[in-house]
């Protein structure tokens, strides 16, 4: 039943090169996994230029710090390369969570250290 609930929720992505997935500043009521390929997650510094602050691949996810606290994402990410994507809706986490808290739990454990980082 909750991994009915989660494929109902899910959508599937595809991304080439260069292509930007997200930007921040914009609102954010999904999470991205990475089924395949590579991205970039870009913030701007107090200079008003962005750097990189990390990589990410296969099995990875980002999104969960708008997700979560419901502000407006904190990073631009872009596709390094070709890449495919599962996105989950805010609603098919919320419910996810309301069954099995430990999922809340784990997404607040990377949000606090992504936060913390700096990312």
């Amino acid at each position: 039943e909750d991994l009915l609930a989660v494929m109902g929720g899910l959508r599937f992505l595809t991304f080439e090169p260069g292509d930007i997935i997200v930007g921040d500043e914009e609102p954010g009521d999904s999470l991205f996994v990475i089924s395949s390929g590579r991205v970039k997650a870009f913030v701007k510094g107090a200079e008003g230029r962005y750097h990189e602050a990390r990589e990410m691949g296969e099995g990875d996810f980002f999104g969960e710090i708008a997700l979560l606290h419901g502000k407006p994402r904190t990073a631009t990410v872009t596709a390094a390369e070709s890449c495919e994507l599962l996105e989950l809706e805010r609603d098919t986490v919320a419910s996810l969570a309301a069954t099995r808290p430990r999922v809340r739990e784990v997404l607040e454990s990377f949000c606090n250290a992504r936060v913390g980082a700096g990312s």
